[in-house]
């Protein structure tokens, strides 16, 4: 399938937060109406919007050639404190990566993913972080992600 990555614009939030949303749905295996809490839809488009006009937050939108969506998933450049191995205090964190459920298992993620680590290389950023779900961590390993020291505590 030939896909093309077109970059998120502004005009774009409404796919953004569509797909983080449905991107939730699916890792947490609930209905749409119970994935998220009052008003988080709004938080996100408000989030999403304020980080593609700050530049912080770089869209890949993969179509069609026709100009289907097939999928989408972002990378968000994260301020972190100095760190021994990394030079750079902006770290890029892959997230929301969705693909609609009819373009699955055709290598639309995978595609999204390879730009996003192009993009990376190309800006001279020297790692990606990301929290994988279930159905995406085999994709990550496969290219090259290894697990790392994520953990958290639910309050």
């Amino acid at each position: 399938m030939d896909l093309v990555i077109h970059y998120a614009k502004v005009e774009d939030v409404e796919l953004l937060v569509s797909h983080r949303m449905l991107m939730w749905q699916d890792i947490l295996d609930v209905p749409h109406d119970l994935a998220a809490l009052p008003g988080t839809e709004e938080r996100t488009r408000k989030w999403i919007k304020q980080k593609l006009v700050e530049g912080k937050l770089i869209g890949f939108i993969a179509k069609t050639q026709e100009g289907q969506i097939a999928g989408s998933g972002c990378i968000w450049l994260r301020e972190q404190p100095p760190i021994p191995m990394i030079s750079n205090l902006e770290v890029p964190y892959l997230m929301s990566m969705y693909t609609e459920e009819k373009f699955r298992r055709q290598g639309v993620a995978k595609l999204i993913v390879e730009t996003a680590i192009t993009w990376c290389k190309e800006h001279c950023y020297e790692r990606i972080n990301l929290d994988a779900s279930a159905a995406g961590k085999g994709l990550y390993e496969k290219l090259g992600f290894k697990a790392g020291y994520s953990m958290r505590l639910l309050l």
